[in-house]
């Protein structure tokens, strides 16, 4: 999805969580239209759920009657936000096959804060994981920070604040999201996902209690899921290793996702084993989980690895975590993960 597109899931919007209120309420009470600061900087522990705050937000605002604490659903402003139309909402996020929010996006969207409102008495843009903007891109929006537009509203959601530049930090009010209770977590994501209380209990699981996050990976992946990573780690990296190439799973598998589930099955798979196994084999697994972390966290930086490669490499590194080179195979790997478009 490119920076002018501002396109909604379809059934409108999801329920808006209970845990959402409070911060809700702190919107509410840091002043009416017109005193009301410019710029707001939304923080989760997860992407998904600062940027749906965002867009309940987005929508509650850009609703013509204005009388209701919630979108009617029904107005002229409505029916356009829910089209993906509305002439006064621009969704700035990273495009599709990039890593980073570039500095013309940027300047794309500054213009359109420029223009006049089409419906109501203002402008609204949501910058999806702002710690996505390039160096360029963050000091281009700052300027806009710095002189908004009078009729101008930017919420920047994001899961990861510390890697926002402070001076865009400075610049916004910001509101935290609490992490979802347990028992409304699966309570929400029951009802939005029409799920059993079985798979509910198992998204929540491996989202790690984050019920928006679970759902915003189940629309984007319906096999998400389903287990066939999980298997295909076992089948790769138990006692019994059944492939002898690089799994369908793991070469379908986004480089993302591949590194989010494998992080978590390594540290279930050492917690389930047995005093004697750690003694033996302890100090191979931790490597392994420091190699896959660290190449996690080079992705989530902005490195842009080919899918394919990084499959094959991640399993030649899992492959050879028994053998007794797997100390120098291991420092090999991130010695050369520049080659594989990963440097730091």
């Amino acid at each position: 999805m490119g920076v002018e597109s501002a396109a909604v899931e379809p059934g409108w919007l999801p329920a808006t969580p209970d845990w959402f209120l409070d911060a809700l309420q702190r919107w509410d009470a840091s002043g009416t239209h017109n005193n009301r600061g410019h710029a707001y900087l939304v923080v989760s522990e997860e992407a998904a759920e600062a940027n749906l705050f965002n867009r309940v937000l987005a929508a509650a605002l850009l609703c013509l009657e204005v009388e209701l604490k919630e979108p009617c659903g029904a107005c002229k402003g409505c029916r356009a936000y829910r089209q993906g139309a509305h002439g006064d909402l621009m969704i700035l996020e990273r495009e599709e096959g990039k890593r980073t929010i570039g500095i013309e996006q940027v300047r794309s969207s500054t213009r359109f804060l420029q223009q006049t409102a089409l419906y109501g008495e203002r402008k609204i843009l949501l910058v999806q994981e702002a710690e996505l903007m390039t160096p360029a891109a963050a000091n281009s929006l700052l300027k806009t920070l710095e002189e908004p537009s009078g009729s101008s509203l930017l919420l920047l959601s994001t899961a990861a604040a510390w890697r926002l530049p402070p001076t865009v930090r400075s610049r916004c009010q910001t509101l935290r999201l609490p992490k979802a209770p347990p028992a409304s977590a699966a309570l929400w994501l029951a009802e939005q996902s029409g799920w059993p209380a079985d798979e509910v209990e198992k998204a929540l699981r491996m989202t790690d209690g984050n019920p928006v996050s679970a759902l915003d990976k189940a629309s984007r992946d319906a096999m998400y899921f389903s287990g066939a990573l999980e298997e295909s780690f076992s089948a790769s990296l138990g006692n019994a290793v059944t492939h002898v190439g690089v799994p369908e799973a793991w070469s379908r598998a986004e480089p993302e996702m591949l590194l989010e589930r494998l992080l978590p099955w390594i540290e279930t798979h050492c917690r389930h084993a047995d005093s004697n196994y750690l003694r033996h084999e302890g100090g191979s697994w931790m490597l392994l989980h420091h190699c896959v972390a660290e190449l996690q966290n080079r992705i989530k930086r902005g490195a842009t690895p080919g899918s394919d490669i990084l499959a094959a490499e991640v399993y030649r590194l899992c492959r050879s975590r028994g053998h007794e080179e797997f100390p120098r195979v291991s420092r090999e790997f991130l010695a050369n993960l520049g080659r594989l478009g990963l440097g730091a």
